[in-house]
């Protein structure tokens, strides 16, 4: 997660060093990663359903990191961009989450979960920190060469030290792709977790695309980014925190969903106040707002669809939101790319959209029953 994370604040502007960049085809390479990492979400949980999660984690890394060398010779901007698509298809996320589950008494699950985010917090924190220094330092073929060291230490770390699961796989080999996504849809709460990722995904790509460009614009050098990007992160941090205490001890899951959904649309407020009044301020109060807002949904989400499905279809349903994540990561980018100079507006107003119907489908989620929640 920390490769990943780490090129998030520096990428777009990187990427214009590269033959062929134009912003529209800068915005398709960010957002590459999201869309073949969307598409084999659920095809790869079904498949650790199957065959069990770490040959799925295994065979993901691989591709990843086979991404990640063709990304770091890649010279132009197309090259860029048929790497970035293979670094996606090493798509576990919901593996991961699944195997999390299947190692974990259902009493304990919710501080597994919380343990993972905390650590994915810790790397999104320490990338995001680093990163302008890494860009600096190795540029862009460079950070993927060192992601591709950092992906082979992980994948000995899978073989060595993760334990398999006592059961697997779960589910018979009858059952069909198309009846398991069927059996997921279904259920409701599924289904506002699943827009909200998409929603979350297309404003963080969409964010870190636009944020760091208009940054070098406004003349601020990209070795100084950390200097927004930290307190950044500790605001985020401590929405993160408070999102996660006040849901789960709570059980206000509703209630801390509709405080995040409020934080991002005035990300988008503040962008627009931005465009139109041609200040930086604004831009970076954005950055902030979606940030914090982003943050409140990062340790809730998974938490809940793990509490949403049931054990066989657990890496069904990951995959099911992480499509909807990575999908909104590709759409966010490529969309923000492609009206970012002359339709900046029709951009934001499309988002806004997004987040309002998110709002409206939060209205009647409901809170899971008490006797899930770990006292």
């Amino acid at each position: 997660m920390f490769s990943i994370f780490l090129l998030l604040p520096v990428f777009s502007v990187l990427a214009m060093d590269l033959e062929g960049a134009t912003p529209f085809l800068i915005g398709v390479a960010f957002g590459a990663y999201g869309l073949t990492q969307g598409l084999l979400q659920l095809p790869f949980g079904m498949w650790s359903d199957r065959v069990g999660r770490k040959r799925v984690i295994v065979i993901g890394l691989g591709l990843f990191m086979a991404g990640n060398v063709l990304a770091a010779f890649a010279d132009t901007i197309h090259w860029m961009i048929v790497g970035r698509f293979l670094q996606g298809s090493g798509a576990i996320s919901s593996t991961v989450f699944a195997l999390i589950a299947d190692l974990t008494r259902p009493e304990v699950r919710t501080r597994a979960n919380a343990a993972l985010g905390a650590s994915v917090g810790i790397a999104f924190a320490f990338a995001f920190g680093s990163a302008p220094f890494f860009g600096e330092w190795l540029g862009l073929n460079g950070m993927f060469l060192m992601i591709v060291v950092l992906s082979a230490i992980s994948l000995v770390l899978v073989l060595t030290t993760v334990p398999n699961p006592e059961s697997s796989p779960l589910l018979p080999q009858k059952t069909s792709f198309w009846n398991m996504a069927k059996t997921v849809w279904k259920v409701p709460t599924l289904r506002t977790i699943s827009w909200g990722g998409f929603v979350c995904g297309a404003g963080l790509a969409s964010t870190f695309f636009l944020i760091p460009m208009i940054l070098v614009q406004y003349g601020y050098e990209r070795a100084e980014m950390w200097k927004i990007y930290l307190p950044m992160m500790l605001a985020g941090a401590v929405s993160m925190i408070l999102a996660a205490i006040f849901a789960e001890v709570r059980n206000r899951f509703r209630e801390v969903m509709l405080f995040g959904i409020i934080l991002l649309f005035c990300s988008v407020i503040s962008m627009g106040i931005g465009q139109e009044q041609d200040r930086l301020l604004w831009f970076v109060v954005a950055l902030f707002f979606f940030f914090m807002g982003f943050n409140v949904f990062e340790p809730i989400f998974p938490s809940l669809v793990t509490r949403s499905t049931t054990a066989e279809t657990k890496g069904t349903a990951m995959g099911v939101y992480n499509f909807s994540q990575f999908i909104g990561q590709f759409v966010g980018a490529t969309v923000a790319g492609a009206l970012y100079v002359n339709n900046f507006l029709i951009f934001l107003l499309l988002l806004a959209v997004a987040e309002i119907w998110f709002f409206y489908l939060t209205l009647s989620f409901p809170n899971p029953e008490k006797r899930n929640i770990v006292k």
